[in-house]
Protein backbone atom coordinates (compact mmCIF):
# COMPACT_ATOMS: atom_id res chain seq x y z
CA UNK A 1 0.00 0.00 0.00
CA UNK A 2 1.49 3.01 -1.28
CA UNK A 3 1.03 6.02 1.93
CA UNK A 4 1.60 9.32 0.73
CA UNK A 5 3.58 11.82 3.25
CA UNK A 6 1.40 14.99 4.39
CA UNK A 7 2.87 17.87 5.75
CA UNK A 8 2.65 16.16 9.07
CA UNK A 9 5.14 13.31 8.59
CA UNK A 10 7.16 15.28 6.52
CA UNK A 11 7.53 17.95 8.74
CA UNK A 12 8.64 15.53 12.01
CA UNK A 13 10.94 13.68 9.34
CA UNK A 14 12.48 16.86 8.20
CA UNK A 15 13.40 16.76 11.76
CA UNK A 16 15.38 13.95 11.67
CA UNK A 17 17.59 15.45 9.18
CA UNK A 18 17.03 19.04 10.57
CA UNK A 19 19.29 16.83 13.52
CA UNK A 20 21.21 14.77 11.58
CA UNK A 21 22.38 17.60 9.79
CA UNK A 22 23.78 19.86 12.84
CA UNK A 23 25.12 16.43 14.04
CA UNK A 24 27.62 16.44 10.94
CA UNK A 25 27.95 20.47 10.81
CA UNK A 26 29.68 20.14 14.54
CA UNK A 27 31.51 17.03 14.20
CA UNK A 28 33.35 17.96 10.86
CA UNK A 29 32.56 21.70 9.93
CA UNK A 30 33.78 24.72 11.74
CA UNK A 31 30.46 26.20 11.69
CA UNK A 32 27.01 24.57 12.24
CA UNK A 33 23.53 26.54 11.81
CA UNK A 34 23.08 28.06 15.36
CA UNK A 35 19.35 28.85 14.85
CA UNK A 36 18.65 25.43 13.59
CA UNK A 37 20.31 23.59 16.84
CA UNK A 38 18.25 26.10 19.03
CA UNK A 39 15.44 25.15 17.38
CA UNK A 40 15.30 21.54 17.13
CA UNK A 41 17.04 21.71 20.68
CA UNK A 42 13.52 23.61 22.51
CA UNK A 43 11.74 20.99 20.06
CA UNK A 44 12.61 18.58 23.10
CA UNK A 45 10.78 21.28 25.66
CA UNK A 46 7.16 20.96 23.73
CA UNK A 47 6.10 17.95 25.00
CA UNK A 48 2.31 19.28 25.30
CA UNK A 49 2.37 20.70 21.68
CA UNK A 50 -1.17 20.64 19.87
CA UNK A 51 0.02 20.12 16.51
CA UNK A 52 3.91 19.04 14.98
CA UNK A 53 4.12 22.44 13.53
CA UNK A 54 4.15 23.79 17.00
CA UNK A 55 7.18 20.95 18.19
CA UNK A 56 9.60 23.03 16.37
CA UNK A 57 7.43 26.49 17.42
CA UNK A 58 7.14 26.94 12.99
CA UNK A 59 7.59 25.79 9.67
CA UNK A 60 11.08 28.11 10.18
CA UNK A 61 12.07 25.76 12.49
CA UNK A 62 12.68 22.81 11.02
CA UNK A 63 13.79 25.26 7.61
CA UNK A 64 17.62 23.36 7.41
CA UNK A 65 15.89 19.57 8.10
CA UNK A 66 13.44 20.30 4.97
CA UNK A 67 16.25 21.62 2.74
CA UNK A 68 18.24 18.38 3.94
CA UNK A 69 15.33 16.49 3.24
CA UNK A 70 15.19 17.52 -0.63
CA UNK A 71 19.08 17.28 -1.34
CA UNK A 72 19.36 14.08 0.45
CA UNK A 73 16.80 12.48 -1.45
CA UNK A 74 17.67 13.55 -4.95
CA UNK A 75 19.27 12.13 -7.55
CA UNK A 76 22.42 14.76 -7.09
CA UNK A 77 22.41 14.23 -3.16
CA UNK A 78 26.52 14.36 -2.06
CA UNK A 79 29.06 12.28 -0.56
CA UNK A 80 28.44 13.94 2.88
CA UNK A 81 24.73 13.35 2.63
CA UNK A 82 25.32 9.39 2.63
CA UNK A 83 26.81 9.97 6.91
CA UNK A 84 23.96 12.05 7.71
CA UNK A 85 21.38 9.68 6.50
CA UNK A 86 23.39 6.88 8.66
CA UNK A 87 22.57 9.52 11.94
CA UNK A 88 18.90 9.44 10.86
CA UNK A 89 18.77 5.92 10.28
CA UNK A 90 20.96 5.24 13.99
CA UNK A 91 18.57 8.28 15.20
CA UNK A 92 15.21 6.57 14.20
CA UNK A 93 16.33 2.47 15.67
CA UNK A 94 17.04 4.06 19.06
CA UNK A 95 13.80 5.83 19.09
CA UNK A 96 12.15 2.12 18.54
CA UNK A 97 14.90 0.58 21.32
CA UNK A 98 13.58 3.48 23.61
CA UNK A 99 9.71 2.50 23.51
CA UNK A 100 10.44 -0.94 24.94
CA UNK A 101 11.78 0.42 27.70
CA UNK A 102 8.85 1.76 29.64
CA UNK A 103 11.53 2.76 32.89
CA UNK A 104 13.79 4.18 30.71
CA UNK A 105 11.04 6.48 28.85
CA UNK A 106 9.79 7.77 31.98
CA UNK A 107 13.33 9.18 33.74
CA UNK A 108 13.68 10.76 30.39
CA UNK A 109 9.46 12.56 29.92
CA UNK A 110 10.80 13.34 33.43
CA UNK A 111 13.96 14.70 32.80
CA UNK A 112 12.55 16.80 30.00
CA UNK A 113 9.75 17.91 32.14
CA UNK A 114 11.73 19.39 34.82
CA UNK A 115 14.24 20.64 32.01
CA UNK A 116 11.35 22.32 30.49
CA UNK A 117 10.05 24.11 33.42
CA UNK A 118 13.30 26.15 33.94
CA UNK A 119 14.17 26.89 30.05
CA UNK A 120 11.19 26.50 27.72
CA UNK A 121 10.21 30.07 29.02
CA UNK A 122 13.79 31.54 27.65
CA UNK A 123 13.34 30.63 23.71
CA UNK A 124 14.51 33.24 21.90
CA UNK A 125 17.14 34.33 24.59
CA UNK A 126 20.34 32.12 22.98
CA UNK A 127 22.25 33.21 26.54
CA UNK A 128 20.26 30.78 27.35
CA UNK A 129 21.06 27.84 24.88
CA UNK A 130 24.86 26.56 26.67
CA UNK A 131 23.14 25.67 29.95
CA UNK A 132 20.22 24.33 27.89
CA UNK A 133 22.39 22.02 25.98
CA UNK A 134 24.74 20.96 29.13
CA UNK A 135 21.64 19.78 30.51
CA UNK A 136 20.07 18.19 27.59
CA UNK A 137 23.37 16.34 27.14
CA UNK A 138 23.42 14.77 30.51
CA UNK A 139 20.27 13.52 30.46
CA UNK A 140 20.97 11.74 27.26
CA UNK A 141 24.31 10.34 28.46
CA UNK A 142 22.17 9.28 31.32
CA UNK A 143 19.52 7.41 29.97
CA UNK A 144 20.42 7.23 25.72
CA UNK A 145 23.90 6.43 25.84
CA UNK A 146 22.84 3.20 28.00
CA UNK A 147 20.57 1.87 24.76
CA UNK A 148 22.51 -0.19 21.79
CA UNK A 149 23.03 0.43 18.57
CA UNK A 150 25.04 3.76 19.93
CA UNK A 151 25.27 5.91 16.95
CA UNK A 152 29.12 6.79 16.74
CA UNK A 153 29.67 10.30 15.39
CA UNK A 154 32.91 10.07 13.14
CA UNK A 155 34.58 14.05 13.06
CA UNK A 156 37.67 15.78 13.91
CA UNK A 157 38.69 14.60 17.44
CA UNK A 158 39.98 18.10 18.87
CA UNK A 159 36.20 19.01 17.71
CA UNK A 160 34.55 16.17 19.63
CA UNK A 161 36.78 16.38 22.97
CA UNK A 162 35.32 19.80 23.81
CA UNK A 163 32.82 19.72 25.90
CA UNK A 164 30.66 22.46 24.46
CA UNK A 165 30.52 20.85 21.31
CA UNK A 166 30.17 16.68 22.70
CA UNK A 167 27.40 18.31 24.54
CA UNK A 168 25.62 19.86 21.20
CA UNK A 169 25.91 16.77 19.54
CA UNK A 170 24.38 14.78 22.22
CA UNK A 171 21.50 17.49 22.04
CA UNK A 172 21.18 17.21 18.53
CA UNK A 173 20.91 13.36 18.78
CA UNK A 174 18.56 13.79 21.39
CA UNK A 175 16.47 16.37 19.32
CA UNK A 176 16.81 13.77 16.09
CA UNK A 177 15.32 11.15 18.64
CA UNK A 178 12.05 13.05 19.22
CA UNK A 179 11.37 13.65 16.03
CA UNK A 180 11.51 10.49 14.46
CA UNK A 181 9.53 8.94 17.27
CA UNK A 182 6.90 12.09 16.59
CA UNK A 183 7.50 10.34 12.84
CA UNK A 184 6.77 6.83 14.01
CA UNK A 185 3.44 8.10 16.01
CA UNK A 186 2.17 9.81 12.72
CA UNK A 187 2.43 6.64 11.13
CA UNK A 188 6.12 6.93 9.23
CA UNK A 189 7.85 3.79 8.54
CA UNK A 190 11.08 2.88 7.25
CA UNK A 191 9.99 0.63 4.38
CA UNK A 192 7.49 3.20 3.24
CA UNK A 193 11.03 5.56 2.18
CA UNK A 194 11.38 2.69 -0.82
CA UNK A 195 7.92 3.61 -1.77
CA UNK A 196 7.36 7.56 -1.55
CA UNK A 197 10.90 9.14 -1.58
CA UNK A 198 9.66 11.52 -4.15
CA UNK A 199 6.91 11.89 -2.19
CA UNK A 200 8.84 13.24 0.82
CA UNK A 201 10.79 15.44 -1.62
CA UNK A 202 7.91 17.07 -3.18
CA UNK A 203 5.70 17.65 -0.25
CA UNK A 204 9.55 19.12 1.23
CA UNK A 205 9.93 21.12 -1.79
CA UNK A 206 6.42 22.41 -1.18
CA UNK A 207 6.68 23.16 2.84
CA UNK A 208 9.89 25.40 1.82
CA UNK A 209 7.97 27.70 -0.58
CA UNK A 210 4.91 28.43 2.07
Amino acid sequence: MRIKPDNDLTLAFAGIFQSATLVYQLAVMDRHDTQALHDSCYSLLRLDAKTTEGVFSSRRGVNLGLRTLVKILSTQAEESTREIFQYTVGMHQLSMKLMQYDTLSEAVGEGLSEIQQLHLRHYGNFDEDEALYEKLAALYSRNISTLTPRIIVNGAQEKLADSAIANRVRAALFAGIRSAFLWHQLGGRRWHLFLTRKDYQRTASELLLI
